[in-house]
């Protein structure tokens, strides 16, 4: 079973304002996403551009230190050379020839097979590390408690070998690209062993860091360098922060701008509308100089419509004045006809010159009488629309029906009646059916008792009951015909069955009623 759709009360209603807020930052928040994602692609280029630089960095420094090793390396080869063939060979001297300047910052060391210093500085590695090396071959030893590179080369006998120690000091006398003279760490790793050639010169800034690492040469040294991560600057976050201070302001600015325009203007509408409504006096309407054009047009018809209606209002109320004005003049000339009409028919039953002739006059001025009651009644009640109440109709009607029996007959006629209500078109049928029915008992009877009974029932009717026994005995009269025609007559317009019961003593219907 489907759950039933929710109530209009249950429903959440979002005020006007709230919604096109909401709809114009989600019809912004494409642009604004797009422009986010482009500042943060920008400051993404960045970091990989400071990654790009440490790895250059890290590149830079390998090959140099490998050069610098190599480099060493054959300057060793050669001193051991010359302290071989050369018996004039000084140390000091045969360095700085074969190194260079940078022996003036290094320390180098000859040493015999046994150990034996030939051309000793102290604090170079013991004879046992170079007793692992081959003949010809070198290696490089990270010291990691005095900080520096030791690199080791052996004769090609085996005889002896030299030394060099590269220190941090002549380590960090690298030539460096200008480009890289920034805040960056550069390290030694061999093992476990762990210096710095070069230090931050902000160490704070060692939290967040871009580093790079490289192999140097051919030996199982590795570089790495270490930049601290780019900030972000004060022109990248209001990059970053623009799109969305401009998707706020776009999105804030639509929603003043349609209140101010559209919706403050309807408001103020409405506002009038409902007071002109409510009879507050004038329809008024206050144009605002930013308001919508087509919001002024629109109020501007309202006036106009208002004023036509208030217009049509007066003349239909003149019209509804002249219209009972002339209802109330037909029903008091209608009033008076029935009351001449009875007056004549009296005239001519007092004339008559036989008691057939005068009984049938009298007979016609009941019925004149029944429709002129029910003329005034409906008269009196012109104004309330409210229908016709049945009970001072039939009291009147039984009191004339009373006083226009022959003066040979005793009719006494009861009436008991529910305070109901009938139309124009119920009240005539009711009250000629009444008389038909008081007048077929007393050309029954000389002496009849008659019981006028009406009980409201529901939905919107009520029960006639005309109860007399000398009823019974009507339809054994030559007039029961015509008067059974006219009943069933009154019947059809009252759109109910008459029925008779007490074997014809009673006689009833059921009307509508209001």
């Amino acid at each position: 079973m489907s759950e039933a759709s929710p109530s209009p009360e249950q429903r959440i209603h979002l005020p006007t304002g709230l919604k096109t807020l909401l709809l114009l930052g989600l019809a912004l928040l494409p642009l604004g996403i797009v422009a986010i994602s482009a500042s943060l692609d920008q400051a993404r280029d960045a970091e990989e551009a400071r990654l790009a630089e440490v790895e250059l960095v890290a590149d830079i420094g390998a090959r140099h230190l490998a050069s610098a090793i190599d480099n060493a390396r054959e300057g060793l080869r050669s001193i051991l050379v010359d302290h071989t063939s050369d018996a004039s060979f000084n140390c000091e001297k045969d360095a700085i020839l074969n190194i260079g300047s940078a022996a003036q910052e290094t320390q180098i060391a000859i040493l015999g097979r046994d150990g034996t210093d030939i051309c000793a500085v102290p604090d170079l590695p013991p004879a046992s590390i170079a007793a692992e090396i081959g003949p010809e071959e070198s290696a490089v030893i990270a010291d990691r408690e005095a900080e520096r590179l030791i690199v080791i080369q052996r004769s090609a006998d085996g005889a002896s070998f030299a030394a060099i120690a590269l220190t941090r000091a002549s380590l960090a006398l690298l030539p460096q690209p200008a480009l890289l003279d920034r805040n960056y760490h550069v390290t030694l790793t061999s093992d476990d062993a762990i210096f710095t050639v070069r230090p931050l010169a902000d160490p704070d800034s060692e939290r967040d860091m871009v580093t790079a690492e490289r192999q140097v040469g051919e030996t199982d040294l590795r570089l790495s360098a270490s930049f601290a991560r780019r900030p972000l600057t004060n022109s990248e976050r209001f990059s970053i922060a623009l799109p969305i201070l401009a998707w706020t302001f776009g999105a804030l600015l639509g929603w003043f701008a349609i209140g101010r325009l559209l919706l403050n203007p309807l408001a103020q509408l409405r506002k009038a509308v409902i007071q002109h409504a409510d009879g507050d006096g004038e329809f008024a309407l206050s144009h605002s100089a930013i308001s919508a054009t087509e919001i002024q047009q629109l109020g501007q018809a309202f006036e106009k419509a208002f004023a036509s209606l208030r217009t049509h209002e007066t003349q239909l109320a003149e019209g509804l004045t002249e219209q009972t004005r002339l209802t109330r003049e037909v029903h008091h000339r209608v009033k008076n006809n029935l009351q001449i009409i009875a007056s004549l028919l009296s005239l001519h039953a007092r004339a008559a010159k036989s008691d057939d002739s005068a009984a049938a006059y009298a007979s016609i001025q009941r019925r004149v009488d029944a429709l002129a009651i029910v003329q005034r009644n409906l008269f009196a009640e012109l104004e309330t629309d409210a229908g016709l109440p049945l009970r001072p109709i039939i009291a009147e009607l039984a009191s004339g029906l009373q006083h226009s029996a022959p003066e040979t007959s005793r009719i006494s006629i009861a009436a008991d009646i529910d305070p109901v209500q009938v139309g124009q078109d119920i009240a005539a049928p009711v009250a000629f059916l009444i008389t038909e029915l008081v007048e077929l008992a007393m050309l029954s009877s000389d002496q009849a008792d008659i019981a006028i009974t009406i009980t409201a029932a529901e939905p919107k009717g009520a029960k006639l009951t005309v109860h007399c026994l000398a009823l019974q005995q009507a339809s054994e009269r030559a007039e029961f015909a015509r008067y059974r025609r006219v009943l069933t007559g009154l019947s059809r317009q009252l759109q109910a069955p008459l029925a008779e019961e007490d074997a014809g003593a009673a006689f009833t219907i059921v009307i509508p009623t209001l």
